[in-house]
């Protein structure tokens, strides 16, 4: 293998510059997926519950708001404006206060007339006191904000979508509304659409920028730190080019490879230049560096793979092309950063005095708390316990938006002045209460927006806050409790699935993890002493985090649980350096002493540079406006810092102890 790197190297490079043009030309059009719509599209219920529910994809809310409270003529006004919203060839139908109707029950037959009535101002003024009484869904009791919701034909196309989304906000800027607000799915779609890639764009540069610097204060040579740069860019190429060739684009969830990438393709690279042996021959001197540091190297790569490719197993689809995509990455962005060295061996390249004497006082202050490590280790079992029992799974619909962001503050807005953005269907026979149903979604805070007859059965259409799956499967299990209906919509069907699958990934990650134990065993001539070695440095770190997350409003969901999979991946590699470092001494026949000195002199100091450049590259991330990619920052820079600790304290201690 060392010999075709070396024999094939300018071949290789061939290969993967041809792969740059192609991904340049490929990606000028990516496409990005939504897990939502794909949820439910996914799931197992009844056919009929979910094509009705994916009808609410195509829903648009909008929401004026108004200095004064509007008046007889200004209604009139808007009024009058709306038949424009009827000519629109996208639009299906609209409701608003303008057609709000309010039911009035004669025997078992309702009856319906027109909650607000502007064909005279007496009328009006009647309608207005009746609007108090009644608590519209479409405008509230100070009349300073409307509500419309618009029922949108099947737009496939982008285009159509954005023309409609700009047709909306010049109509209704006409109303002399102080602000408009607008959600739905379909501007979901755009909005992420244009932020996603952006922001990609936006802090990987400002990642590469920071790498950069940080790897030239280690190794001062601009061909290796371009090496790095260079293998970082065209393995995130080339996995979007993967995603976009077999899926058609990329799904939301892979706006974290970059930074994936990023963790894995630095940590094999700064053990790789820590690996400086001193030879004439650049062969011979890239054949030693192979030797030493090949192994662990693709035993990096292979359980961090393994972690990814439990995802696969998930019965979701976004996840298991995720699972896939990154799985195959991690061993092109190997091949690409040992395709790239191979061809800029550096036969003078040595440590520099700054870089070692900056790792070294790192490593002393390690040894100096030492004598602190039962009161350390004490911290962590505390933390750990804390994160197995006060960790729950939970799940938004606005998981992966930003509350920062402006998405955010508009969806924000019709939770809290009009009771919510996620839909949810009631579906029950003719002959049941359909007062007492009413009353019953309005008392557990859902707010009807239309009822109509439809095959026989009643249809009741209603939007809720997004309380999260825990609160809102509550509600779901009152109602059914009283009443004998089918739920569907979209916010239901989030609801009822998104929890299962999210245990599903977790599930996943602890095969993963115990794979790996048995991984390590099998690599190490059956020894089941590495299973504990092996699973220890790795487990209690995780752990550990999760317990201060705990201290925050943290929970598992769909857009986060994934990412512990990344971050048990970075703390796996940095064990397995260690392990496989102290492994090779002892085999060598150097005492337990020797080989810990080895390792403080070489290997720890990898671990440590690799560690200081993933924190320093990561924290651009930290401002990201998707919570998954913040989110992936501050756990992975929490769990590096953990790993760290204990991988120095504990490690040596536990190989002294199984690994003779």
């Amino acid at each position: 293998m060392i010999r075709f790197f070396w024999k094939y190297r300018y071949y290789n490079l061939f290969i993967i510059f041809l792969t740059l043009v192609l991904s340049v030309f490929s990606l000028k059009n990516l496409k990005v997926f939504f897990e939502s719509e794909r949820i439910i599209e996914l799931s197992n219920v009844e056919k009929d519950i979910i094509d009705k529910s994916l009808d609410d994809k195509n829903l648009i809310l909008v929401g004026l708001e108004f200095s004064d409270s509007l008046t007889y003529e200004s209604l009139v006004l808007i009024k009058s404006q709306l038949k424009l919203l009827d000519q629109n060839k996208n639009i299906q139908k609209h409701q608003s206060i303008f057609n709000e109707k309010e039911v009035v029950y004669s025997s078992f037959v309702p009856i319906t007339i027109s909650l607000l009535d502007i064909s005279s101002k007496e009328k009006y003024l009647q309608s207005v006191e009746k609007i108090k009484k009644f608590n519209s869904n479409f405008i509230t009791k100070d009349f300073k904000n409307l509500l419309f919701v618009i029922k949108c034909k099947d737009l496939n196309s982008e285009n159509d979508k954005e023309d409609l989304l700009k047709f909306l906000e010049s109509h209704f800027a006409k109303y002399n509304s102080k602000n408009i607000f607008s959600t739905g799915q379909i501007k979901s779609e755009i909005y992420m659409q244009e932020n996603v890639v952006n922001e990609m764009i936006y802090f990987t540069i400002s990642s590469f920028i920071l790498c950069s610097l940080i790897l030239w204060f280690y190794v001062r040579n601009i061909y290796l730190v371009s090496i790095n740069i260079i293998s970082i860019v065209l393995s995130i190429l080339f996995s979007f080019n993967l995603s976009n060739f077999l899926f058609g684009g990329i799904e939301l969830v892979m706006i974290i490879i970059p930074a994936v990438i990023f963790i894995i393709t630095i940590s094999d690279y700064m053990h790789l230049l820590n690996s400086n042996q001193k030879f004439r021959n650049r062969f011979r001197l890239f054949r030693s560096q192979m030797q030493y540091i090949g192994k662990p190297v693709f035993l990096t790569s292979a359980t961090t793979a393994i972690g990814f490719l439990s995802f696969t197993f998930v019965g979701f689809d976004p996840l298991m092309r995720f699972g896939l995509i990154t799985t195959v990455s991690i061993f092109i962005s190997l091949f690409i950063i040992v395709t790239l060295y191979s061809l800029c061996v550096d036969l003078n390249y040595i440590k520099r005095k700054h870089e070692v004497n900056s790792v070294n006082k790192i490593i002393l202050f390690f040894s100096s708390i030492k004598k602190y490590q039962f009161p350390i280790l004490c911290v962590f079992i505390i933390l750990s316990f804390l994160g197995l029992f006060n960790i729950s799974i939970n799940n938004f619909l606005t998981d992966e938006i930003n509350k920062k962001s402006p998405l955010y503050k508009e969806i924000s807005y019709f939770d809290n002045i009009f009771g919510g953005i996620k839909p949810v269907t009631f579906n029950a026979s003719s002959n049941i209460s359909l007062s007492q149903l009413k009353s019953e979604i309005n008392a557990n805070d859902l707010n009807i927006d239309f009822i109509y007859n439809e095959n026989e059965r009643v249809v009741v259409k209603s939007r809720m806050q997004d309380k999260g799956t825990i609160k809102s499967n509550i509600i779901y299990d009152n109602i059914l409790k009283k009443f004998d209906l089918k739920i569907g919509g979209v916010g239901f069907l989030f609801d009822k699935i998104s929890n299962q699958l999210t245990k599903e990934v977790l599930l996943g990650l602890v095969f993963a993890i115990l794979v790996i134990g048995v991984f390590f065993v099998v690599f190490n001539n059956f020894n089941l002493n590495y299973f504990v070695v092996s699973l220890i440095p790795n487990v209690i770190p995780l752990i550990t985090c999760l317990g201060l997350l705990s201290f925050s409003d943290f929970y598992f969901s769909l857009s986060n649980a994934f990412i512990f999979a990344i971050v048990f991946g970075l703390i796996v590699d940095d064990s397995i350096h260690i392990i496989s470092a102290y492994s090779n001494c002892r085999k060598r026949d150097l005492s337990i002493e020797e080989s810990f000195n080895f390792c403080k002199k070489n290997t720890f100091q990898a671990v440590i540079k690799t560690t200081i450049v993933i924190i320093v590259s990561l924290l651009p991330l930290l401002f990201s406006e998707f919570k998954s990619i913040s989110q992936l920052a501050y756990i992975t820079i929490i769990s590096a810092i953990v790993a760290i600790v204990f991988d120095l304290i504990y490690l040596p201690k536990l190989l002294k102890r199984y690994i003779k």
